[in-house]
């Protein structure tokens, strides 16, 4: 279209000068070695013509011939393209085939066909190296790919893989979190991160990075708040002895992002423990209990209250005041009951809690009572065997390995991240 209009302006300006030649004829005189030349307006046009003919005609000759070079240059490229591809679909098939030996021959060959552009060349060898170990060039092809914006993510994607299988969790997490910043969105990628952050206790990242992953819309607000609960309540371990004032400010974030949540409590109770403060222990005991009134949380209060010789039976009932006909408050009094050798208490609140199948505590409480109060070890033994075939104590699963352990950590013992799960609570 272009070529068109600028054709047709070209021949309107030789109209337009054709009709005032021809509308004022003149002549030019020229003085040339003493001898005197004229011509007529009409042979000048006509030498006009005829030079703008020539200039037209060797225009059109060289486009021409340009074209046709550019058509063949084009075509051999585009030879040499399919050829690459080629060469780059066999390696990748040979890969897959784990056919080492022709996916580094084809690797040969495809490299003659992209110097130019070596992101395929690059991707290709990245794979061929992994499968024949050959580790420093891997990585050397990992370092190549990270100068490149096409194959930048791939690059540090195989640099943190690589360092994550050396063991180095620093270099992993530098780049994995290169790569997060590139593309957060990679399958796995976040999940990778949290793991290297609790693998090297890097809390205050593991914070940040989910943070970051929320507001990309990576994780819901319900993974956001579990996994900085985690991340405060691990702060709060770090913290607990040389700092007991930024413990319990780290644990009470933790509380916030995940409420009641039994080692959190634990932790809590044990840091105020600690600083010697008991009239702020028996309020946050009383708190704990009346939010909470479940049998592992009575495990924790019943230590704490012994720890701190806080057991007299006055005491015990105040916690208990809100929630008195509840069966594990039943049960803490019973235990406590126990311990000040106070049968009675023991014997009343337990004679509802026995039932035709009565739990392993109770058996045992049962067996305390008999033993404490009559000193009638039949009795107590009988109720301790009873006791063998009760429901176990609560216990910790990983819900990915189905392996249990005694206490709550935020890395499971199978070195699985948030894991664990509560089981067989009576």
């Amino acid at each position: 279209m272009y070529r068109i209009i600028i054709f047709t302006f070209q021949i309107l300006i030789l109209l337009i000068f054709f009709t005032f030649v021809f509308s004022y004829p003149f002549s030019i005189s020229l003085d040339i070695a003493n001898l005197k030349y004229t011509f007529s307006s009409n042979i000048l046009f006509g030498i006009l013509i005829f030079f703008l003919f020539i200039v037209y005609i060797g225009n059109y000759i060289f486009f021409r011939s340009r074209l046709s070079i550019n058509k063949f240059l084009l075509k051999n490229k585009y030879s040499k393209i399919q050829k690459g591809y080629q060469h780059f679909m066999e390696g990748m098939i040979s890969i897959a085939n784990k056919d080492h030996l022709n996916a580094s021959k084809s690797l040969k060959k495809m490299s003659n066909y992209f110097k130019e552009e070596p992101s395929l060349s690059l991707l290709l060898k990245s794979e061929v190296y992994k499968i024949e170990k050959r580790l420093p060039e891997l990585i050397d092809v990992y370092e190549t790919m990270i100068k490149s914006n096409k194959t930048e993510a791939l690059g540090y994607r195989g640099l943190m893989e690589q360092n994550l299988n050396n063991g180095d969790y620093h270099h992993a997490f530098l780049y994995g979190e290169k790569l997060f910043n590139i593309n957060p969105k990679i399958e796995k990628l976040y999940e990778t991160l949290i793991y290297i952050c609790a693998k090297t206790k890097n809390w205050n990242q593991l914070i940040l990075i989910s943070d970051k992953a929320y507001y990309r819309k990576i994780i819901s607000k319900e993974d956001l708040y579990e996994n900085k609960s985690i991340g405060y309540y691990e702060i709060a371990q770090i913290k607990f002895e040389s700092d007991p004032k930024e413990a319990t400010k780290n644990i009470t974030k933790a509380l916030e992002y995940k409420k009641n949540f039994p080692p959190y409590i634990k932790l809590h109770l044990e840091i105020i423990s600690s600083m010697n403060n008991l009239s702020f222990l028996k309020r946050m005991i009383k708190k704990y209990w009346t939010q909470s009134p479940t049998n592992i949380i009575r495990s924790i209060i019943t230590k704490i209250i012994s720890e701190n010789n806080l057991g007299n039976l006055g005491f015990v009932n105040q916690i208990i005041n809100n929630n008195s006909n509840d069966e594990e408050s039943k049960k803490m009094l019973i235990f406590f009951a126990i311990k000040n050798q106070d049968w009675d208490i023991a014997r009343s609140k337990i004679s509802g809690l026995i039932g035709a199948k009565p739990s392993r505590e109770i058996c045992l409480f049962m067996a305390d009572i008999e033993l404490g109060e009559n000193n009638d070890k039949q009795k107590s033994d009988s109720w301790i065997l009873r006791s063998e075939g009760s429901t176990e104590p609560n216990i910790w699963t990983c819900k990915i390995t189905n392996k249990s352990q005694e206490n709550w950590n935020s890395l499971s013992e199978t070195g699985f991240f948030n894991s664990l799960v509560l089981t067989n609570q009576t």
